[in-house]
């Protein structure tokens, strides 16, 4: 067992190496994680053709469903006739109650080169505002920064904090002061790329820090005594239990 001290522990995509990612029995497996010291989860949403969002991280069915179709292409209906592994693709709507209790959620939104912008904040707005959703502990995440200047201007939504995803050297060099131009308050990082410097400067910008997606626990050791403020990892259980 790790102790976090004030770092927050989330499950990656619900909790990937112990539950098949993204699915409702991976978030209620997170769910009985918190008497351990699970702060929330982390996971993605995709949107169907008809304008739904469903908890999903690939852009198509391939690696999970064995299906060439592209998730953007589908009605909810067809989406939901596909299985992964026995677990049905479930609309964000759909997942508020296996959310509940969490002290702190990240919802990344992929987007892709055919994303209709319109159509995804329509169903942002429609899924997190004046619904159960709602009241819960939730951060918008996304490499996107179009997406994030349309979040940032769009009166219904942009209360909702939002963080800035990174993956390369490049972006992060630029990373806090694109951040604070987007109006987000936090950054998330992959974690090769964080060192005692890189989260100091976030910190000097009063950007918390989440490092994405760790599975050693040595290097989680070393985040924790750079004082990353979230870890988000594939094996929750793991980290807290043994």
């Amino acid at each position: 067992m790790i102790n976090l001290n004030n770092t927050l522990l989330l499950g990656h995509r619900g909790a990937r190496g112990e539950a098949l990612e993204n699915t409702l029995a991976g978030f209620k497996l997170a769910q009985k994680l918190q008497t351990a010291g699970l702060a929330g989860v982390e996971f993605d949403v995709q949107l169907s053709a008809d304008g739904h969002l469903v908890v999903f991280h690939d852009d198509n069915l391939q690696r999970l469903c064995a299906q060439q179709s592209c998730v953007d292409q589908l009605s909810l209906a067809e989406i939901q006739r596909h299985l992964q592994s026995g677990h049905a693709i479930t609309p964000l709507a759909y997942i508020a109650s296996v959310l509940e209790g969490f002290n702190y959620i990240e919802l990344e939104i992929k987007t892709h080169e055919r994303t209709d912008y319109s159509k995804l904040i329509k169903a942002l707005t429609r899924d997190l505002i004046d619904s159960p959703l709602a009241r819960l502990p939730i951060a918008l995440t996304s490499f996107d920064v179009e997406l994030h200047a349309r979040l940032q201007r769009n009166k219904s939504l942009q209360h909702l904090p939002r963080g800035l995803l990174i993956r390369t050297l490049e972006t992060l060099i630029t990373a806090p002061h694109t951040a604070l131009q987007l109006g987000c308050v936090q950054l998330g990082i992959h974690y090769p790329l964080l060192n005692q410097a890189v989260i100091t400067h976030c910190h000097r910008y009063h950007l918390p820090v989440s490092a994405w997606t760790v599975n050693d626990s040595e290097i989680i050791k070393q985040l924790i005594a750079w004082q990353v403020d979230v870890i988000i990892t594939d094996y929750p259980t793991q980290f807290l239990t043994r």
